[in-house]
């Protein structure tokens, strides 16, 4: 699993300059998924709708900064429980990164203040020591941290927290092993040759390659293996990388040659000269411009947008590198064709798109498209789906696998059944609060039959593009008359989506 990668910055769906022969050969072995889709185009949220099998409206992981519920059943719970070894190495995120603490929200209306916890609908806030186990400065002061096992039915867990080079976590105790008493080298304050162009989210790591946080993935991934006996076991090898800032380390820097690095066809068609956008969407936008160095999505040049897609390679390629290690550890332990191997993303970036780059505002199908190859020895295939699916359908597909049924509650179906239907995509996304006065920053989509249409929380406007004759998404329909029947069935299928994908997370216990 890697984080924040686009579908097509792979060879295997189609990007003939990124390398990358490992994934490339799982998807020969097993099934490529072509229509494969977020429910939430964010970190934490997506998270949450793979492990779980639900909507993020539904586990109630909605935004970055609201865990995942103690509460929930995980893939992994379900594996566990039926004898299953299970790991996680790498990025988690089921819990908030941040150690940065928001104030409750404040009861609407008039009258007197409410007491605790009655000035909440609900008693339970996910909030404590128990919800903040992924803190980053919390593991940066003590690198040496315990995490409460089993962690979401993992019982064993070597976290990555953060991105890039400025990752904590587990990886701090094992980068420290390997430094003996040297100098953190982490950090564009420490970065190696700083007269190179200065371009936000890029400096080149002093950290070795063999310091990186992707080896030390790899190398943990490995160890896990390598411990193995006769049980069944599920291993996620969670990579941080290719997300921003983007510093792969030693030959992976320079990999790319920028100047080799074709834009994407909607680079000169720019979101923010758009004016079919709600207000709190452009100014997204806006703040990105002010702050390129954050997490908003922000419109870069020809030469910076260049560097940092030729970088994102670099990344890419080091991430395929170590997935050949722990293929061939597999290989080693005589396990290589008694396992699935499901590569996936957790959710893309515009990387270009309408020069831009990083996530959030639209949904552009850079950000909302993911790749999802299955590779089952049982069925050597080299298969290209067109079902749709999307991350709630991980979890479900996951168990049947296993041979295992579905928890009730879970939302998705299982993608290798005979008799699994087309259904539309649903996409949830509450967008960036701090972009609006109001609050009003929710939006959805529903992506169907090469269709993609956006509604807007409190606005007229939105989104309809037809993806087969405008696949780079330069024309939007919504206020299109031509347009209007297709405007039609598609607000029909939304919310006959939104009916089907109803929270049963609670079942009856009597008839009446």
């Amino acid at each position: 699993m890697t984080d924040q990668q686009r579908a097509d910055h792979l060879g295997c769906y189609g990007n003939l300059k990124v390398k990358t022969p490992n994934i490339d050969a799982i998807a020969n072995r097993g099934t490529r998924f072509d229509h494969f889709y977020v429910s939430n185009p964010i970190c934490q949220p997506n998270r949450a709708a793979l492990a779980t099998g639900q909507l993020t409206s539904v586990n109630g992981c909605r935004q970055n900064g609201i865990p995942l519920s103690l509460d929930s059943t995980t893939y992994a719970d379900v594996l566990k429980s039926s004898g299953y070894r299970t790991g996680l190495v790498g990025k988690a995120h089921f819990q908030n990164v941040s150690p940065i603490e928001l104030k409750s929200p404040q009861p609407s209306g008039e009258g007197e203040e409410l007491n605790e916890p009655y000035n909440l609908a609900s008693k339970s806030q996910r909030r404590g020591s128990i919800y903040e186990c992924e803190i980053r400065t919390s593991w940066k002061k003590n690198p040496k941290k315990e995490l409460p096992l089993p962690y979401y039915g993992f019982d064993y867990v070597q976290l990555c927290i953060g991105h890039g080079d400025q990752v904590e976590g587990h990886y701090t105790d094992w980068l420290n092993g390997k430094l003996s008493g040297q100098a953190d080298p982490r950090g564009r304050s420490m970065a190696l040759d700083k007269s190179a162009i200065e371009t936000p989210q890029v400096w080149r790591t002093a950290l070795s390659e063999t310091q990186y946080p992707t080896h030390f993935v790899g190398e943990k991934a490995c160890e896990f293996l390598e411990d193995q006996d006769d049980t069944p076991f599920v291993l996620v090898v969670s990579f941080p990388d290719p997300h921003h800032p983007f510093t792969p380390p030693g030959r992976y820097f320079d990999l790319y040659d920028p100047t080799d690095i074709s834009l994407p066809e909607s680079f000169h068609h720019p979101i923010k000269d758009r004016s079919d956008l709600p207000k709190h969407i452009q100014r997204i936008y806006e703040i990105g411009a002010e702050k390129p160095d954050e997490f908003w999505p922000f419109h870069a040049d020809e030469e910076h947008t260049r560097q940092m897609i030729a970088l994102n390679y670099g990344a890419i390629t080091m991430i395929d590198d170590q997935i050949g290690v722990v293929i061939q550890t597999l290989k080693n332990i005589g396990q290589f064709e008694n396992t699935n191997i499901i590569f996936m993303s957790d959710h893309g970036d515009y990387m270009g798109d309408h020069g831009t780059v990083l996530k959030g505002g639209v949904h552009s199908h850079g950000l909302i498209r993911v790749p999802l190859i299955w590779s089952d020895p049982q069925s050597h295939s080299n298969k290209i789906s067109k079902i749709q699916g999307s991350a709630i359908d991980f979890a479900p597909t996951l168990l049947h696998k296993a041979g295992l049924k579905t928890p009730y509650g879970m939302q998705g179906r299982n993608l290798f059944a005979g008799d699994v239907k087309n259904l539309p995509i649903l996409i949830e996304d509450s967008g960036y609060a701090m972009a609006s006065d109001d609050g009003q920053t929710a939006y959805c989509s529903i992506v169907h039959n090469h269709w993609r249409m956006t509604i807007f929380e409190g606005s007229e406007l939105g989104e309809l593009f037809n993806l087969e004759e405008d696949p780079y998404e330069l024309t939007n329909l919504w206020f299109d008359s031509a347009a209007s029947s297709k405007k039609l069935e598609m607000m029909h299928l939304l919310i006959d989506r939104q009916i089907a994908l109803r929270s049963k997370s609670l079942a009856p216990t009597h008839q009446a």
